[in-house]
C-alpha cells in the first residue's frame, strides 16, 4: 500500500530526515494577498501540491504506537509523541521538489502556525502560555540580561504568543481552566488528607482569585514534603476508586490521580491538578487553549495546530523549571468551564461536507475535508494531511479566490460533482493516503475526490512572526 501511494506521488508525513537551516521569514508585514504565507516576492504563477516530510518528536510521554500506526510504519521501541509539519526551526518540515529534498520554507515561507499530530500515553506538563504583549515584553528582558535560549531556566524563547487548539482523533482527555471551587472542594475534602485540604482552603476565603494562593502554596513547599502529599494523595485516591464514590466528580478525580501518580509519582503537580476541569473530548471535538489558562493534555490522540512558538510556563508534572512567580504572574485564575468547541459545519453535500472549528485567533485556519466519494473544495490550505482513507487533490488554478481577511465561513465548500478539470498538468495533483500530507506552494483552490479525511491548515489574517 505505501509503495502504490508513493509510486502516486505522495510521501510518508513522518519520515525522518537531516535538521535544516533555519527557515527565512515571510516578508510581507500585512500579510495582504500571502494566504499561504509567501514572500511578497516568492509567490510562484501557478500553485504546486508537493509532499511534505514531517519530523516526529520522541518525548517520554507519547504513545508507543498511535504515531507510527497513522504513518502505516512499524513501532521504533521508543514513544512517539508529536508529527510536526510546518517551519518551526526546531524541526523544520522539508518537501520533495522534482526528487530535491528542500525545507518547506524556502517555497512558502515562514508560517504563523505549527500543525501536528498528538500522540499523549501519559500527562504533558500543567502549562500556561503568555499573550503578545507579556512575550514580547518577557523575551526582551531575557534578551537584555543575556540568558541564552537554550538555557533551562529560560522562560520566553521568543517574542509570540501561543496559543493552541486540539481536534480529538481518539477519545482525548484534558485538564483546562479553573474549576467551579465549591466543586474542587468537594472533591477535595472527599479524599481525607488534612493538608490537601490546607493547602485548598484560599478557594473557600476567594473563590474568584484563590486559585494563585492555591498554586503558590503547592508549588512552593519544600521538596520532600510536596512529594509526601503527592504519594498521600496518591493512597486517599485508590481508596475512594476501590470504593467506588457516587459522586461522579470525585470518582473521576480519583481516576485522575491513580494515572498522573503512574506517570510522575511524587509530584506535587498531582495535587495542583484537581484545581482544573476534567473533561473527554469525543473524537471531533475540540479544546482551544488561550493565553494565560492553566492546561494540561492527559491521554489521547488528535490533530493540534498553534501558534509558532516555544514560550511555557509550567506548573507541575514536569521535572523542568518551575518559575513559581512568573506562572502566577501570567495565569488567569478565575474560575472557568473547559474552553471545549464543537465544529461548525462550513458546507455539505453528496460528495462530502466541509467543517472547522472557530478560534479567536488569527493566527491559524483549521479544516476537516470529509469527502465522501464524490468531490469536496477547499480554498487555499497551505498544509494537507489525510488521517483516514485515500484522496486525490487537485488544484483548481484559481490562485485568486478569496483574501486572507476572508471569514472563514467562506474557506471551503462541499458538493456532489465529480467534476471536469480534464488532467492536471505536473505537480498539480497528488494522492494522500493515510498518514500522508503536502503543502501548497501558493494560495489556490483545491478539490479533494475520494474517500477519507483530510485536516487543512492555513494562515487567518496575521503574519508569520520575525526571527528575533
Amino acid at each position: 500500500m505505501m509503495t502504490d501511494a508513493h509510486a502516486q506521488g505522495a510521501v510518508v508525513a513522518g519520515a525522518h530526515v537531516p535538521a535544516s537551516p533555519e527557515p527565512k521569514a515571510a516578508s510581507d508585514p500585512a500579510g495582504a494577498g500571502l494566504a499561504s504565507g509567501h514572500a511578497a516576492g516568492d509567490v510562484v504563477a501557478v500553485a504546486r501540491l508537493l509532499p511534505v516530510y514531517g519530523h516526529v518528536q520522541h518525548y517520554a510521554w507519547g504513545s508507543p504506537d498511535a504515531i507510527y500506526d497513522l504513518l502505516g510504519e512499524a513501532p521504533a521501541g521508543q514513544p512517539a509523541a508529536e508529527l510536526w509539519l510546518g517551519t518551526h526551526p526546531v524541526a523544520p518540515a522539508e518537501v520533495d521538489d522534482a526528487g530535491r529534498r528542500r525545507p518547506a520554507a524556502e517555497l512558502i515561507g515562514a508560517l504563523p502556525f505549527l500543525l501536528k499530530v498528538l500522540a499523549a500515553e501519559k500527562a504533558l506538563s500543567l502549562q500556561v502560555h503568555p499573550d503578545r504583549g507579556q512575550a514580547r515584553a518577557g523575551f526582551d528582558a531575557e534578551e537584555r540580561a543575556g540568558v541564552p535560549l537554550d538555557a533551562p531556566r529560560r522562560r520566553y524563547r521568543d517574542p509570540n504568543h501561543k496559543p493552541e487548539l486540539i481536534v480529538a482523533l481518539t477519545p482525548f482527555r484534558a485538564l483546562a481552566g479553573i474549576r467551579e471551587p465549591a466543586r474542587t472542594l468537594a472533591v477535595v475534602r472527599a479524599f481525607g488528607v488534612a493538608e490537601l485540604s490546607a493547602a485548598f482552603r484560599p478557594l473557600d476565603a476567594d473563590p474568584a482569585r484563590g486559585a494563585a494562593a492555591v498554586l503558590r502554596t503547592l508549588l512552593t513547599l519544600p521538596r520532600e514534603r510536596g512529594r509526601a502529599l503527592a504519594s498521600e494523595l496518591t493512597r486517599a485516591a485508590s481508596t475512594v476508586a476501590a470504593r467506588g464514590d457516587d459522586d461522579g466528580d470525585v470518582a473521576r478525580a480519583a481516576d485522575l490521580v491513580g494515572r498522573l501518580a503512574a506517570a510522575h509519582p511524587g509530584d506535587v503537580g498531582i495535587a495542583a491538578a484537581l484545581l482544573l476541569n476534567d473533561v473527554t473530548l469525543k473524537p471531533g471535538e475540540a479544546l482551544f487553549q488561550p493565553a494565560r489558562l492553566l492546561h494540561a493534555y492527559v491521554h489521547g490522540v488528535g490533530i493540534e495546530i498553534m501558534a509558532t512558538s516555544d514560550n511555557v510556563l509550567r506548573g507541575g508534572l514536569t521535572p523542568k523549571h518551575i518559575d513559581v512567580d512568573e506562572l502566577l504572574r501570567l495565569l488567569d485564575p478565575t474560575p472557568s468551564d473547559a474552553p471545549v468547541l464543537t465544529a461548525k459545519i462550513l458546507r455539505a453535500g453528496g460528495g462530502g461536507l466541509v467543517r472547522y472549528w472557530p478560534v479567536p485567533v488569527d493566527d491559524f485556519v483549521l479544516a476537516e475535508a470529509i469527502c465522501a466519494g464524490g468531490e469536496v473544495t477547499l480554498n487555499r490550505p497551505t498544509v494537507l494531511l489525510a488521517v483516514d482513507g485515500t484522496v486525490d487533490v487537485h488544484t483548481t488554478g484559481d490562485t485568486a479566490a478569496g483574501s486572507p481577511a476572508e471569514p472563514p465561513a467562506e474557506a471551503g465548500r462541499a458538493g456532489g460533482g465529480t467534476g471536469g478539470d480534464g488532467p492536471p498538468a505536473a505537480g498539480t495533483s497528488i494522492r494522500l493516503a493515510r498518514g500522508q500530507a503536502a503543502v501548497l506552494t501558493a494560495p489556490v483552490t483545491v478539490t479533494l475526490r475520494g474517500t477519507g479525511r483530510v485536516f487543512a491548515a492555513r494562515p487567518g489574517t496575521r503574519p508569520a512572526p520575525r526571527p528575533a
